[in-house]
């Protein structure tokens, strides 16, 4: 849900691995393309030939989404787990990021699901409405390797609706503030100091941009609605959906605030010439990276961006510190996603698949972390480093930076409408930074639209 900047959706799209949020929304974006390069592929993967399965053992399928070389990754996962035990042999299949809800829907439906497939987390919400998943309660119990306390509360968190679990957590992701150090100490600013509160910020993008509203810009330093809007609207103090009471949140006067804010840099940079500005950006996760190229300064960065600077500018000497908040907040929150390990209804071997992803989730992910530059959902697997990073403890502690900011994260709003909410939001944006509405005015409209969807969703589901 970035405007402009790169998000974890461009960055999976990029890498093939996107999955859609809810079973049937559309995803955003182009086609899938292979990676750009490899921060995205640090170490070269020796193709293999899959034993077959030992005598006796319970054959289980498992799809996920994941192509190319995390494809790759995945298989090597899988032929561990295949090795170390002779009970259950787990067979994969890769649907591609755009085939995967529907197809799995399909299958659920015509009772021939896979016995465990890998979904984006931020659609639990969704495919549990549609008594699409079952309900793990009873095998996370059972379970010897599987404990809550392992796992970061909020991965945790999104694998859980309405009181019941539908999934467990497998990979995470975060975001933290980040910003060129160079360019600071070049316009007289301390390079190794980040902003605290927006205001600060304000004084930074100021300083660090060059160009005007009238002919335009050669670099600029920060764009509030550039970033995750729902994170903004976090950072203000805001929130956006209530769940006990199921109701939409948008219309807050904490979000309010945050769209205030986006109204301030229309207002004193000119919207069309930042549109126009980052219309002509280079690509970014490429070579060309516009933060690399330093066309950008600063801004809310997500933890797989690390890997980009790591594959392509090493050296450049960057800064990673807490999401600075509202000055009227001034608490510093995040925002997690990751994907989710999950049994479809009519799992053959529901209790074979589990075994699966149980210890997929708790230990296949410590094995796919160092290649595929993700981070953790356990503690225990927060110091496991991507192989891509340099050797050097400043990367360290850009990492620990992003796992303090897990702690203090959000997850998307569980619901089955989500692609809905981000296009509202993003409607009400426009319609903001575009003077079209103020920004009582346009949340309000998309709080209606969004709620009477959300309504929709769920007398529908009672329904069926």
């Amino acid at each position: 849900m970035a405007s402009g900047n790169f998000s974890r959706r461009r960055f999976l799209e990029l890498a093939g691995l996107m999955t859609c949020g809810g079973i049937l929304a559309a995803c955003a974006g182009g086609q899938a393309t292979q990676p750009p390069a490899a921060a995205t592929q640090p170490a070269p993967v020796e193709e293999k030939t899959v034993p077959p399965a030992p005598a006796g053992a319970t054959k289980i399928s498992y799809w996920h989404f994941w192509g190319g070389r995390w494809g790759e990754f995945q298989q090597q996962i899988v032929d561990d787990f295949n090795k170390e035990q002779d009970k259950i042999f787990v067979e994969v299949l890769i649907v591609p990021w755009g085939d995967l809800n529907p197809k799995l829907l399909t299958a659920i439906s015509a009772g021939t699901p896979p016995d465990c497939a890998v979904i984006g987390r931020s659609g639990v919400a969704a495919w549990a409405l549609q008594n699409a998943l079952m309900v793990m309660d009873d095998y996370v119990a059972a379970s010897t390797r599987i404990k809550e306390e392992d796992y970061f509360p909020i991965a945790w968190k999104e694998c859980i609706y309405r009181g019941k679990q539908y999934a467990l957590p497998f990979e995470s992701g975060t975001y933290a503030f980040r910003w060129n150090q160079q360019i600071f100490e070049e316009v007289g600013l301390d390079p190794k100091q980040a902003p605290a509160k927006w205001s600060e910020i304000d004084i930074m993008a100021e300083k660090t941009t060059k160009g005007d509203k009238e002919k335009g810009y050669e670099r600029f330093g920060f764009c509030p609605w550039k970033h995750r809007l729902d994170l903004i609207g976090w950072l203000a103090g805001g929130d956006w959906y209530d769940p006990q009471n199921e109701k939409i949140t948008i219309d807050r006067e904490e979000n309010i605030r945050a769209f205030e804010w986006f109204k301030q840099y229309a207002d004193k940079y000119g919207t069309e010439k930042i549109e126009e500005f980052w219309g002509a950006l280079p690509e970014w996760a490429t070579e060309n990276d516009p933060f690399n190229q330093g066309l950008i300064v600063m801004g809310y960065s997500g933890s797989w961006e690390l890997s980009i600077v790591a594959e392509y500018k090493p050296d450049l000497q960057i800064g990673v510190a807490a999401n600075p908040p509202a000055d009227e907040f001034g608490k510093t929150v995040s925002i997690n996603q990751g994907s989710a390990c999950v049994l479809p209804r009519g799992s053959a071997h529901p209790a074979e698949g589990f075994e699966f992803l149980s210890w997929h989730s708790a230990v296949g992910v410590g094995k796919w972390i160092p290649n595929a530059a993700d981070m953790a959902s356990r503690y225990d697997q927060k110091d496991i480093l991507p192989a891509i990073f340099p050797d050097e403890q400043r990367w360290k502690d850009y990492w620990k930076v992003y796992y303090d900011m897990l702690e203090v994260a959000y997850h998307e709003p569980m619901i089955p409408v989500l692609e809905q909410f981000n296009t509202e939001l993003g409607r009400a944006r426009d319609a903001v930074i575009y003077g079209q509405k103020t920004p009582a005015e346009a949340l309000k409209e998309a709080q209606q639209i969004v709620q009477a969807e959300l309504e929709k969703a769920l007398a529908a589901a009672g329904a069926s």
